[in-house]
């Protein structure tokens, strides 16, 4: 049975999941693992499968809808104590259980740390990663004569992103032959650059450190060098040396409020 409103119990909210089997005792999803032994490289895409009754689904007023029980639906999965102590067989957890706020559904309400949408003009995109059915790890970097001018690359922990390479980026990473588009499971994705809202100073940023940036990003340009928009959290704002006032005011003349993590 799935979690009800009369149930006393606490749920922590897993960001992004994709659901792939459902029956009536229950659900697999895949999403981003945590490590073992600390090693970036352990955080991949895994299935896991929890019990229907460690799930809630009802809506909370305040708080990101859940995700539909259906195979191939993705989003927010919220999950008991016990659903987020789960493991693969293998012994690897889920991303974020170390320090997982399980404040739903009564406390759904209370406001999430504030995420900041921030105009950043690119001077290096690098990511680190593996291709889709492979183990070997790569870095690229997307400014460099290995990737395509435009890119559209959308990250939410749940799924691999889809990369557009030269024909000298395929040959590099052996992809076969008239292959230029390609899917990557990432480890690191580094922005460098500088805020639009002051070219005189440089920052950095892993945007899948949680730690710094929000589990979904869409990274959109059409040409190498255009401005991308990252949601970052306090300290990513941080690492760009720019305050999330003057953040939020570049937003409030060029686009959307300032967003609500996801926790």
């Amino acid at each position: 049975m799935v979690g009800r409103m009369n149930d006393q119990r606490s749920f922590g909210l897993v960001p992004h999941v994709k659901i792939e089997a459902v029956d009536d005792k229950n659900v697999s999803f895949a999403t981003r693992s945590a490590s073992r032994s600390g090693d970036a490289k352990e955080s991949l895409l895994r299935t896991f499968q929890v019990a229907l009754t460690e799930v809630y689904t009802t809506p909370i007023p305040g708080a990101p809808k859940a995700v539909e029980m259906r195979p191939g639906a993705t989003g927010p999965l919220y999950l008991s104590r016990e659903g987020w102590a789960i493991t693969t067989r293998d012994g690897f957890g889920i991303y974020g259980a170390d320090r997982v706020s399980a404040k739903y559904p009564l406390d759904g309400a209370i406001p999430a740390p504030p995420l900041t949408r921030l105009t950043v003009v690119p001077t290096s995109i690098r990511i680190h990663g593996h291709l889709q059915g492979e183990t070997a790890f790569f870095d690229i970097e997307l400014l460099g004569h290995d990737a395509a001018e435009s890119q559209d690359i959308a990250w939410n922990s749940a799924d691999y992103i889809e990369l557009r390479l030269t024909e000298h980026g395929a040959r590099r990473l052996h992809v076969k032959s008239g292959e230029t588009t390609v899917k990557v499971w990432p480890i690191k994705i580094f922005i460098k650059g500088s805020p639009a809202i002051d070219r005189s100073i440089v920052g950095e940023v892993d945007i899948l450190d949680s730690e710094m940036a929000n589990s979904v990003q869409q990274l959109a340009f059409a040409k190498h060098g255009l401005p991308i928009v990252l949601a970052l959290t306090q300290d990513g704002v941080d690492a760009f040396h720019v305050t999330p006032q003057a953040a939020a005011e570049q937003s409030s003349d060029t686009g959307p409020a300032p967003l609500r993590s996801q926790a």
